[in-house]
């Protein structure tokens, strides 16, 4: 899949990153001991696939992220191997260390999750201050996942007051404590089913939820929701799709990383175009490469071709 080269790169906002092991298993046994028949280590977090996503196709990318210790050191290598730029800031406290344990027979997987080091305040300031200086030459910002402790929901929301103030897209993908920066305003809140029902509940109507919390958040131009294999919806202050995913050309490997896919490529449509006309297209090749990576063991690589056979056949119909 080919994407239109753009000078400024993607940055892409990972404030709990994690080096990440993936085991592998014929068949996982809970409460048995199992061995691994492979082993695969990588680096983790939701910004952190953002920008393998992004690498995976030659485009250029930067993250934004708080290392530590001998896993954080791991961290930076392959994000300077794979030609990252890293606006890093060194922690007093390890980066964690997450596993995904893939059970091959039964399309199985499981994530166990370290608990996040606390960050010091002066380390919080010496990275809000970094991005102060740097924001300005990115052409897109993704803001993904959970905050460590330490750091709360306003300091998304300063930077997304930042890039607004720039006139940068936003691409926001997160749930927990991002009231303030709903209400500051982003280009688009990228969310799953089941963290949009938890902040705008409406029974099973995914449609309503979104377009609710367009509602209640003037500045959220707009929501899109996926849904696993279940069709996912966009809405805009124009108009609402409802989009047809088709089955996946293989076994599902690991969904691990399938949702920063379309962060990554939403955000870096978005950089190239400020059309908002086009974001059911951009949406629909963000889908796609999302479908394409659950075919692989590393969160967000894909197979370009698998991904536009699979953008084509994506139906997107508008509902309103």
């Amino acid at each position: 899949m080919r994407l239109n080269m753009e000078p400024r790169p993607v940055l892409a906002i990972c404030l709990n990153p994690a080096w990440q092991k993936i085991l592998s298993f014929r068949l996982l046994r809970h409460g048995e001991v199992n061995r691994a028949a492979a082993l695969r280590e990588c680096g983790g977090g939701k910004g952190v696939n953002v920008v393998r996503a992004l690498r995976h196709l030659g485009l250029p990318a930067a993250v934004a992220v708080f290392h530590g210790g001998d896993s954080g050191r791991k961290l930076l290598a392959e994000l300077a191997s794979s030609g990252v730029e890293a606006l890093a800031v060194a922690t007093a406290g390890q980066t964690r260390t997450c596993m995904t344990l893939i059970s091959q027979e039964n399309c199985e997987v499981t994530e166990l999750i370290e608990p996040s080091a606390p960050i010091a305040p002066t380390e919080v300031a010496a990275l809000r201050e970094l991005l102060d200086r740097e924001l300005a030459r990115f052409g897109a910002v993704t803001l993904s996942g959970t905050v460590p402790p330490g750091v709360d929901g306003q300091f998304y929301a300063g930077l997304a007051a930042r890039a607004r103030s720039l006139g940068i897209p936003v691409v926001l993908d997160a749930v927990n404590d991002i009231h303030a920066t709903l209400q500051t305003g982003v280009t688009v809140l990228k969310i799953n089913a089941a963290e949009l029902r938890t902040i705008a509940p409406s029974k099973d109507d995914l449609q309503a939820s979104a377009e609710k919390v367009l509602q209640d958040f003037p500045g959220v131009m707009a929501v899109a929701v996926t849904d696993g294999p279940a069709p996912a919806w966009l809405a805009t202050r124009k108009k609402t799709w409802r989009l047809t995913v088709p089955e996946l050309p293989g076994p599902l490997v690991s969904a691990i990383g399938g949702g920063d896919c379309t962060t990554a490529i939403m955000a870096r449509r978005l950089a190239e175009q400020h059309d908002k006309e086009q974001l059911p297209d951009i949406f629909r090749e963000a889908l796609a490469c999302a479908s394409a990576s659950c075919l692989t063991e590393i969160p967000s690589v894909f197979d370009p071709a698998i991904a536009a056979d699979l953008k084509a056949r994506i139906v997107a119909a508008c509902m309103t």
